[in-house]
């Protein structure tokens, strides 16, 4: 009895390392798992923000549907961010890097094939409530909001104060004075120009037609 006792001893001391070596392998790739997780995550605040440059700053050029198509892996996103900014695209560093960070998550090469739109994306990471839809009463825009708005998301495609770029030169420019054709411009597009309506509240839109018509 006692020799099997130390037959069974002798054979947990041979197995130990084994398992202490497959719980380390376990271990290492539970963390890798996680990792590759948290590469293909994005807070819902830091996705709006680069959605909203992908509709203000890319949308200029070409439509958002041909970066949603993309599946590329992240040096080949950072080579095509870079030749955006080179071709033009207004984009600061740091609008350049939240804008990498969101495609590297996205549209990465093990992304599924269907992935929903930039229009869908900003629906999605609206915040509670979203941009207002109607008004308890008449709206007065603000001036001074309106050109820190314009500059923001306007500027890229209507030039530096509103004198005209890849867009139509707003200032002076006979649709301020009909607000109807004005505001369904902005909240549905127009051609070229994309809705708005997902991006900026109605507040903010007042804000852009009280600056522009200062001007």
């Amino acid at each position: 009895m006692r020799g099997v006792m130390e037959e069974a001893r002798r054979e947990r001391g041979r197995w130990s390392p084994v398992v202490g070596g497959l719980v380390l392998l376990l271990g290492i790739a539970a963390g890798t798992a996680a990792q590759e997780d948290d590469k293909h995550t994005i807070e819902p605040a830091q996705a709006r923000r680069a959605v909203t440059l992908i509709h203000a700053r890319c949308a200029v050029c070409h439509t958002t549907d041909l970066i949603v198509q993309q599946r590329l892996p992240p040096d080949r996103w950072q080579v095509t961010v870079e030749k955006m900014m080179h071709w033009g695209a207004d984009l600061s560093k740091d609008e350049a890097a939240a804008l990498l960070q969101f495609v590297t998550t996205r549209y990465h090469p093990g992304a599924p094939d269907h992935l929903p739109s930039i229009e869908e994306e900003l629906a999605m990471t609206a915040p509670a409530g979203g941009p207002s839809t109607a008004s308890d009463g008449p709206l007065v825009g603000v001036s001074a909001r309106g050109a820190e708005i314009f500059a923001r998301n306007c500027q890229a495609c209507h030039g530096e104060g509103a004198m005209g770029g890849a867009g139509p030169k707003l200032v002076r420019n006979k649709i301020l004075k009909n607000e109807g054709a004005f505001w369904e411009t902005v909240l549905h597009g127009r051609g070229p120009m994309p809705a708005w309506s997902a991006v900026l509240s109605h507040q903010e839109i007042a804000d852009i037609h009280a600056w522009l018509a200062s001007r």
